[in-house]
């Protein structure tokens, strides 16, 4: 009796070892059963070589059964490539096809698991119970998201929306929101002009829509009303996504008397104007359309240095909203002062500490270095190495990389950081393991009196560098990366890489680096964006994000309930996407640009 071959040295081990021990009692192999598992896939393949097609398919599912459970996936699933699935009744066909794309999806292989669910014959399919024909649907979504079609993975789940169980139709149409949260608004439209689109299709694509322009979250309730009235019998009518329910159901945060609290002398004197320029020309604009009636009142952060005074004169005054301070330390008393009697709107953050009623919100490196961690490994990059300026912001990028990084299962490898003295080729030399292998050379030419034919090698085991820097420091790290062979490592960079302004010239250098940009300096301005360029020349600035920050403040209290009762609800500012994360502070996702021939191209 022979064993194929195609099976590890191991699996055959254990025949080897099976067959020595049965002697006599071959012919109770189909009654007795080892304790060791790779013992009984033996027993079972055995069978299998003798059994009837039918018998033998079984067989060869229950080993593989067996051999999955014993995390050996890659054997499971070349046993089951064995079975001829044309011999197979349509239940079994059903049964080893689900079979082998589960174990491919357990390896997230998405490719290998349509390519077996796609063996099952249509006929097959068809006639196959509601319950069945659903996990088939629901296995292909999943192999579309391990290949990263979103859209496929997308109209593959409102498909099953149409006919999914009851107790999974919650869960069903979360997913669904999800994905449909993440296409943007101009994509949605051309989705929902198809002539070919299901009901079903349509009506999802109609209610994203509804919600796609969420800086007005009143308009986008009035809006899904109208959805509501036109698709009674939709799916989603029935079972709204929890998403939808709270932000419908929570009511928005209303203010009549706002304070900006910032410095008006110090050194943050001229941030806190930037900030207040921004925000002033939000709320005209809001005034000017009717959608606002509240008074402004500026208070100044360095005659009103703590809580007590603060919260005692807003008491005073009948001030019903606090938006500052910017200076972190300022964040830090609040917080500590204990639950605010009044909701307060920070414009820093002091990452892992939270107050009732207080929302932390600010450009903090945090987001971007967090960011770029899960683009990483989204790009499949598992082993990165690390290099930020010695500055708070550098040390804050660093460690939040590394924790996000390792939190995915990624692995860095070195980290260093730099300063204006720092010899760049020396230390990368070092992060790329370049220096040791100039040493060996050296020791080499030594040893044998005469120097060889040598070529510098780096690390092999690098995927990804995570730098923070400067533009004039980015400018000389790049280049100093490429002498060192590590050219075609992927950098993935902070927004501080960024002046803002196009230079094709002095940027060539940062070509193929990516990083992470607000949509104030990398999408279309906005309508206030380009009142402020008429009145402003350094809009278009890293500067120039603090008028960001202070148009996305007024835009953002509003709905700050609306975010709280949702993780998935977002607005779309010109900081980022923002949405609540833990500690109640707002979380800015970010845009993607890549830089080509010198200039700084968005990827979104």
């Amino acid at each position: 009796m022979t064993f194929p071959s195609r099976l590890s040295l191991l699996l055959t081990a254990s025949v080897t070892l099976f067959l020595a021990g049965c002697g006599s009692q071959q012919g109770n192999i189909a009654t007795q059963r080892s304790d060791d598992p790779m013992q009984q896939v033996a027993e079972l393949i055995l069978q299998a070589e003798t059994a009837a097609p039918i018998k033998s398919a079984q067989l060869k599912a229950e080993a593989a059964r067996i051999l999955i459970m014993q995390d050996r996936e890659g054997e499971a699933s070349r046993l089951l490539d064995e079975i001829n699935m044309q011999l197979l009744t349509p239940a079994l066909q059903f049964e080893i096809s689900e079979l082998k794309a589960r174990t491919a999806l357990e390896q997230q292989d998405g490719q290998s698991a349509l390519r077996y669910l796609q063996q099952l014959p249509p006929e097959t399919t068809k006639n196959l119970p509601a319950e069945q024909q659903y996990q088939i649907g629901e296995m292909q979504a999943d192999a579309y998201r391990y290949q990263q079609n979103t859209l496929s993975e997308l109209q593959q789940l409102i498909q099953l929306s149409s006919y999914s169980p009851a107790d999974k139709t919650k869960a069903l149409h979360n997913r669904i929101w999800t994905l449909l949260t993440q296409v943007p608004a101009d994509q949605l439209k051309q989705l929902s002009q198809r002539l070919d689109n299901s009901y079903y299709q349509q009506g999802w694509y109609e209610l994203a829509l509804s919600t796609a322009n969420q800086q007005d979250l009143s308009q986008q309730n009035k809006l899904m009303r109208q959805w509501e009235i036109l698709w009674q019998s939709h799916p989603a009518q029935q079972t709204p996504p929890d998403a939808l329910l709270a932000i419908t159901a929570t009511d928005t945060l209303s203010a009549e008397h706002i304070a900006l609290y910032l410095p008006l002398s110090g050194n943050l004197e001229k941030p806190a104007e930037a900030i207040t320029t921004g925000f002033m020309t939000a709320y005209y604009n809001a005034v000017k359309a009717g959608r606002t009636t509240a008074r402004i009142t500026m208070l100044d952060s360095t005659k009103i240095t703590n809580p007590e005074q603060l919260y005692q004169i807003a008491q005073e005054r009948g001030i019903d909203l606090i938006i500052g301070p910017l200076k972190k330390e300022m964040v830090e008393n609040l917080i500590n002062f204990g639950p605010a009697p009044i909701p307060t709107l920070t414009l820093n953050t002091a990452p892992g500490s939270q107050q009732v009623n207080i929302y932390q919100f600010g450009l903090a490196i945090e987001d971007e270095a967090i960011q770029a961690a899960e683009q990483a490994w989204n790009d499949q990059k598992k082993q990165a190495l690390i290099y930020t300026p010695d500055t708070d912001w550098g040390v804050r990028s660093a460690i939040a990389f590394k924790q996000r990084f390792t939190e995915l299962g990624g692995t860095i490898l070195d980290s260093l950081t730099y300063n204006t003295d720092t010899n760049y080729s020396e230390q990368i030399a070092t992060l790329l393991g370049t220096e040791k292998s100039s040493a060996r050379d050296t020791q080499l030419t030594r040893i044998i009196g005469a120097r060889p034919e040598f070529e510098s090698r780096r690390r092999q085991d690098v995927d990804a560098i995570f730098l923070s820097a400067l533009p004039q420091t980015a400018r000389q790290i790049k280049p100093t990366l490429a002498y060192h062979y590590a050219g075609n490592i992927p950098v993935y960079a902070t927004s501080q890489i960024y002046t803002g302004a196009e230079s094709a010239i002095e940027d060539q250098d940062l070509n193929g680096i990516r990083f992470v940009a607000t949509p104030w300096l990398s999408a279309p301005p906005s309508t206030t964006h380009l009142q402020l360029a008429q009145l402003r020349d350094d809009t278009n600035s890293r500067f120039g994000r603090l008028y960001a920050l202070g148009i996305d403040a007024f835009g953002l209290f509003p709905y700050l309930a609306q975010l709280s009762a949702s993780a998935s609800a977002k607005i779309e500012g010109e900081t980022g996407s923002l949405s609540l994360g833990k500690n109640n502070q707002i979380v800015r996702t970010l845009n993607w640009v890549t830089f080509k021939q010198g200039i700084a191209q968005s990827e979104n």
